[in-house]
């Protein structure tokens, strides 16, 4: 745990070349790698790049593997009877500075699969594991969130939520960024992993840690039966999602060169952008996807420093609901001063989840 302790991590696509970082504090972040190649990324960018800060490898079995009642862990493809420990073995070998559960996709209230997890988790006799909870967001209803934590808490080591729905899972019903931060605050050593914005929220309500996918794929998991939809119609060229710095939103690169076609666009003065424009990114290269991709670490790197220079619980809790309602009385003025109004259907919308969180009590 002091591994881990008050960072927030960056989860980093395995299929690319890995390279540090600038934007990354040592003292409060690291990496993530993620996905099916994730260990070979990492233990390259241990040797080649020289990288010595915390690490973790996520080579995401939930993405191709469901857990059942009987086998809630996936070993390894190529060693098909191995113990789980071998699997946190190989993990630590490959460079990661603790060792995550290959745990299984966890559907809407599988019960069973849930506490298989709990039982066979808490037979490891290791002091440097994360227990993965991979769970479809429906256990964060009112329904289910009671037995979650009841699991959770019955679970021995420290533990990483990753939420399982197709784009923003907080947004699946009214009461999973309240139901969310209730787990955080009645359970120990708490982590929320490939996530957005909620992983500040969660730092700011006693997480353990926690991780921001660099683009919106890893900003969020699906179901092993589903393919991954992109709202966008037709197929045609991807473009990034940027922060939003006074706004606290992701946005299409698309979306927003349309909504700043006949006005100035907001500026960010990031070391990435230093003041330009941020409808610049509305072009499918990988070059422009890099600039998107360092202007969003810079943007919540800044505000995970600002968090961490507050000190834990209500000072802490105060300071990030008061920074969510500012953004959120600034979406009226940016509406206006575009010439898009106060309609529901024009210009920028308030995230759910970001209102929730500027609404939601400090301390409850």
């Amino acid at each position: 745990m002091p591994l881990l302790q008050g960072r927030v991590l960056l989860h980093e696509n395995a299929l690319n070349v890995p390279r540090p970082r600038h934007a990354l504090a040592n003292d409060l972040s690291g990496v993530v790698m993620t996905g099916a190649n994730a260990d070979a990324r990492a233990f390259q960018l241990r040797t080649d790049t020289g990288y010595k800060g915390t690490l973790l490898i996520d080579s995401a079995p939930y993405a191709s593997y469901t857990a059942t009642a009987d086998e809630p862990f996936m070993a390894p493809p190529d060693e098909l009877f191995a113990a789980v420990d071998d699997s946190l073995t190989f993990q630590k070998a490959r460079g990661a500075s603790a060792a995550l559960t290959p745990t299984g996709y966890i559907p809407p209230a599988n019960s069973k699969a849930l506490k298989a997890v709990m039982r066979e988790a808490n037979q490891i006799e290791r002091a440097d594991t994360l227990v993965s909870l991979p769970i479809d967001v429906t256990w964060l209803n009112r329904e289910n969130i009671g037995q979650l934590i009841a699991v959770c808490a019955k679970i021995r080591h420290p533990k990483a939520v990753i939420l399982f729905r197709q784009f923003d899972p907080l947004e699946q019903a009214k009461d999973v960024p309240a139901n969310l931060r209730r787990l955080f605050t009645e359970v120990e050593h708490m982590s929320l992993l490939r996530t957005d914005l909620a992983a500040l929220d969660v730092m700011a309500h006693g997480a353990l840690c926690a991780g921001i996918g660099v683009q919106s794929s890893l900003r969020h998991a699906i179901p092993p039966d589903e393919k991954p939809q992109t709202g966008k119609r037709g197929g045609g060229p991807t473009y990034p999602h940027v922060l939003m710095p006074q706004l606290m939103c992701f946005k299409g690169a698309e979306s927003l060169s349309n909504l700043y076609a006949n006005a100035d666009p907001a500026t960010c003065d990031c070391e990435e952008c230093d003041g330009r424009g941020l409808n610049r990114f509305f072009l499918p290269d990988g070059e422009t996807r890099r600039e998107a991709d360092n202007h969003t670490v810079f943007t919540w790197s800044t505000w995970v420093s600002e968090l961490a220079s507050y000190r834990a619980g209500t000072e802490r809790k105060t300071w990030w609901r008061n920074k969510c309602a500012a953004a959120v009385d600034r979406y009226a003025l940016e509406n206006q001063r575009i010439g898009l109004g106060a309609s529901p259907k024009s210009g920028f919308q308030v995230p759910p989840p970001l209102k929730a969180w500027a609404t939601l009590p400090a301390n409850p």
